[in-house]
């Protein structure tokens, strides 16, 4: 008897394109900055959950835009977010200096160490549009560097899939 396996890791599955932003600034002034350059109005639109193997959950924020009559969707996203503990915990009071939580992050992609933030582009013609926005990103002062991920050059599976969202 033949044995058959679906193939999840196939590329047609990531029916988007990735940038890569590298900046020391908050969310919000990145969200204003790129809102300003490419005439956009990113608004939060959901919290992706991200459970770690240790059983943490993590959410990271999706920023999303839909540009209709172009057939595009921009969300940006943090590559980079803190835990979200399931309760809290009443403050003992204590005079122990190192008493309580350290503060637990994770990333979406580790393989991207120097990234800080995400922009994918969704949609049937964003090939007609991503070198104009990749141009509009890299003329952002704030931004250190801007470059685009190619999903072959992922190494890690498990981490690509977290894109699929």
């Amino acid at each position: 008897m033949k044995t058959h396996f679906l193939d999840i890791t196939s590329e047609e599955h990531f029916n988007f394109d990735v940038f890569s932003i590298t900046c020391n600034e908050s969310i919000y002034r990145v969200i204003n900055s790129v809102n300003e350059n490419l005439n956009i109005d990113l608004q939060l639109s959901e919290l992706l959950d991200y459970t770690h193997t240790e059983g943490e959950d993590f959410y990271f924020p999706v920023y999303s835009f839909k540009l209709i009559e172009l057939n595009i969707e921009l969300n940006l996203l943090p590559n980079e977010t803190s835990l979200q503990p399931n309760k809290i915990k009443p403050k003992e009071d204590t005079f122990d200096l190192f008493a309580g939580e350290v503060q637990q992050t994770t990333k979406l992609l580790p393989e991207l160490d120097t990234t800080d933030f995400l922009l994918l582009i969704k949609g049937e013609n964003r090939y007609l549009y991503n070198h104009t926005i990749l141009k509009a990103l890299e003329d952002i002062s704030l931004f250190t560097s801007t470059k685009e991920i190619f999903m072959d050059d992922l190494k890690d599976k498990k981490s690509r899939s977290s894109l699929l969202f």
